[in-house]
């Protein structure tokens, strides 16, 4: 259908519908005020709505009637005619200015030219007709002079401005079609492209040749069926040829893999879906062209990955998808097991409706294999001969880039640890599918490392930490969380006692380290472990656990490690002042700084050194003040709050303490300050001032400051708080 033509035509009937109803209204006037009979005006309306009515039954028999134009001009002048010859004023000689100016749209100069002809014509039979009869004369001849020279200005300028219109369109014309052609041209190139690129996939993989194609085709297949457009059918055809690209981004060793996956090698192949959404976002090539690469594994009952969505929020294009990769999965040979029978397929199709399969999605594809309607089909078509050079250009790439892009999108450079992208959803799944623990370990001391030694030593500090972590079970899954905190889940391993083993045993692992690495002699890793044995627990809980228990293993000392317990308290009441007593008698104890203080924050040492050395040669006592945030009761504190609330302490500290004061944190939740030459009285001020900046800035209202008070070098005294 020439939509351009139709759109025309549809204008100017409507157009022409307007002029038939404006006219009805002016002379219906006439009538009702005794200028005109109501017969005339029955016939006026006949010779001008017939004809218009007519025109538009036409119209909507057939929209893009080229001949329509004529049509709609021969019973326009039907109605000029009679206009011309009835009228009782000479004006109305401008009736034929409005469809004038609806005939331009056609571009077609003919066309007004033989109009302005007919029109010109019927104005001087007009005019003849006038002087025929007396109503027009030499004296009264100006308006006719005016009517025939309007009527010449009007349609030359619209010939002219037509011609001009019909040059622009065939120009823009070509240039369309050039567009059209390249663009042709350029998504010919594409697709073929993308039929490279999925030979490429199935080439990795030497149990699934073809599959990529054969899924393509069933799923253009189950959407003809569901009564899509061609252009859809097209569309979902290309987007299910490249559903499994993410496979390039997963090892050769695990895609032909005889023997059963381990966890690890499961979960990193689960991630394919991941990797093809990632490398197929943002192309505008085809509408949805990603949404089957990452949502083909999801499930109708939300039980699918990697997103775990359900029912209708899944992409329309990828509960197809889904149906056609199952089946060709089912019919195919795998590594693991041989194509299952026809029974079978049928059975594990219908068992699928609505819990793993979009219900009309599977509906459509049992109908199609019940009809014998993909018996016909062939998928397996030939490779263009043309692309099998860059098919293996391609795959050579790929086979260079494939370990790169699975340690982009699934691995922390660094450590080879999992990120915390992919390691969330494997910890997820870990914690579903088995028992065990989880382990939120910190690294002791790490930003001093770095500050004493240099990043690149810090680096390796990191390093060696992870290859400890994984030494100590064949499965375990290691997560890089922070900076310098791993979360770890260890399988099967719910007993205090192995717990404890496994603490002992990375303690021991670490220490042997330090005879490759003086630096490493250094390293101690904190560890706040929470059990994973109640089912339906989100990882969320368990980490908030583990968080709390690391917090209290902090509080013991670098190296301590700490199991949560549901009805043991993870603060102490009086936590600051056990804090402050310890670190008051580990002051006195040794006074001279070497090495580390057993201290979460051991740069506080050297900062006590400098200062003590100072408060010595003036004579000046060091008064200590320990803040501390604790949770309000009932409250669970995430992690990114807790950080946030420290910043704002440090920032509360710094604009209230004079520039000869010092202070350090001590702890994940604990900040010092180290004052010379100030009185309990000057202390009280300071402080009230410290907090009260500090609950200025804090919002949330889910923590409460705490402080404690110590002398050093002279008489000491405690102002709990």
């Amino acid at each position: 259908m020439d939509t351009h033509v139709r759109e025309i035509n549809r204008n100017l009937v409507a157009g022409w519908l307007v002029i038939v109803g404006v006219l009805f209204a002016a002379y219906l006037g006439e009538v009702l005020k005794g200028q005109r009979s109501w017969t005339y005006l029955v016939v006026y309306m006949a010779a001008t709505a017939l004809p218009a009515f007519l025109c538009f039954y036409l119209y909507r028999k057939k929209p893009d009637r080229y001949s329509l134009r004529y049509w709609i001009v021969s019973g326009y002048f039907i109605m000029y005619i009679f206009t011309m010859f009835s009228g009782s004023t000479n004006m109305v000689f401008t009736y034929i200015l409005p469809m004038l100016s609806l005939l331009v749209l056609f571009h077609q100069p003919k066309l007004i030219l033989w109009t302005g002809a007919v029109s010109l014509f019927i104005n001087l039979s007009s005019i003849g007709y006038g002087v025929y009869t007396g109503s027009t004369n030499l004296k009264n001849s100006k308006d006719a002079e005016i009517q025939i020279a309007l009527i010449a200005l009007c349609f030359g300028g619209s010939y002219l401005a037509t011609r001009l219109y019909d040059k622009i369109t065939r120009e823009n014309n070509e240039y369309m079609q050039m567009l059209d052609e390249k663009n042709m041209e350029i998504q010919k190139m594409s697709l073929q492209t993308i039929t490279t690129i999925a030979n490429t996939i199935d080439a990795k993989d030497e149990y699934t040749k073809g599959h990529s194609r054969r899924v393509s085709e069933y799923s253009a297949a189950i959407a003809e069926k569901l009564g899509m457009s061609p252009d859809e059918v097209s569309n979902i055809r290309w987007v299910a040829l490249l559903h499994d690209i993410g496979k390039i981004g997963v090892p050769d060793a695990v895609l032909n893999k005889p023997g059963r996956l381990t966890n690890e090698e499961y979960q990193m192949m689960k991630q394919h879906t991941v990797i093809g959404g990632e490398i197929l976002k943002d192309i505008g090539m085809l509408k949805g062209i990603d949404v089957g690469a990452r949502y083909h594994h999801e499930r109708y009952d939300g039980k699918g990955y990697p997103d775990g969505i359900s029912g209708e929020d899944i992409p329309y294009i990828a509960r197809i998808i889904a149906v056609a990769d199952a089946y060709d999965a089912m019919t195919s040979n795998r590594v693991y097991r041989k194509h299952l029978d026809d029974n079978k397929v049928m059975n594990e199709l219908k068992a699928g409706i609505g819990t793993q399969f979009d219900p009309k999605a599977a509906g459509a594809l049992i109908e199609l294999l019940q009809n014998g309607e993909l018996e016909n089909l062939n998928p397996e078509t030939a490779q263009n001969p043309e692309m099998a050079d860059v098919t293996r250009i391609i795959s050579r790439v790929m086979e260079l880039q494939e370990e790169k892009m699975a340690g982009r999108l699934l691995f922390d450079q660094l450590t080879d640890a999992y990120n915390q992208s992919s390691g969330k959803k494997m910890l997820e799944d870990a914690i579903e599918d088995r028992n065990g623990c989880l382990a939120f370990l910190d690294i002791d001391s790490f930003h001093y490392i770095n500050d004493t030694y240099g990043y690149v030593e810090g680096d390796y500090f990191l390093r060696k930490a992870v290859d400890a972590i994984k030494s100590l079970q064949d499965d375990v899954i290691v997560v890089r969380w922070g900076s310098d905190e791993f979360l770890t889940f260890f399988g099967n391993v719910v007993e205090a006692s192995h717990i404890g083993k496994l603490m002992e045993t990375l303690s021991e692992r670490i220490s042997e380290m330090a005879s490759e690495n003086k630096v490493l002699g250094q390293m101690t890793l904190s560890a706040g472990i929470a059990l994973c044995d109640k089912p339906g627990e989100g990882l969320s809980d368990v980490i908030r656990k583990a968080d709390k228990a690391l917090y209290v293993a902090k509080q013991q000392g670098c190296g301590k490690y700490c199991i949560y317990r549901k009805n043991e308290p993870v603060v102490e009441a009086q936590q600051t002042s056990v804090d402050l007593d310890r670190l008051v008698r580990m002051l006195e104890k040794d006074s001279r700084y070497e090495g580390g203080f057993d201290l979460t924050y051991p740069e506080f040492g050297k900062i006590y050194e400098f200062i003590r050395k100072v408060a010595m040669r003036n004579e000046q006592q060091v008064q200590l003040l320990m803040f501390t945030l604790r949770p309000i009761e009932g409250i669970d504190i995430r992690i990114e709050e807790r950080d946030r609330a420290m910043e704002l302490l440090e920032k509360a500290i710094l604009s209230k303490i004079r520039g000869v004061d010092v202070t350090t944190r001590y702890s994940s939740t604990q900040r010092i300050v180290m004052f010379m030459k100030m009185d309990e009285d000057q202390i009280s001020i300071v402080t009230e001032r410290i907090m009260k900046e500090f609950y200025r800035m804090y919002d949330k209202k889910e923590l409460s400051i705490h402080y404690d008070v110590a002398a050093l070098g002279h008489e000491k005294g405690r102002k709990p708080c």
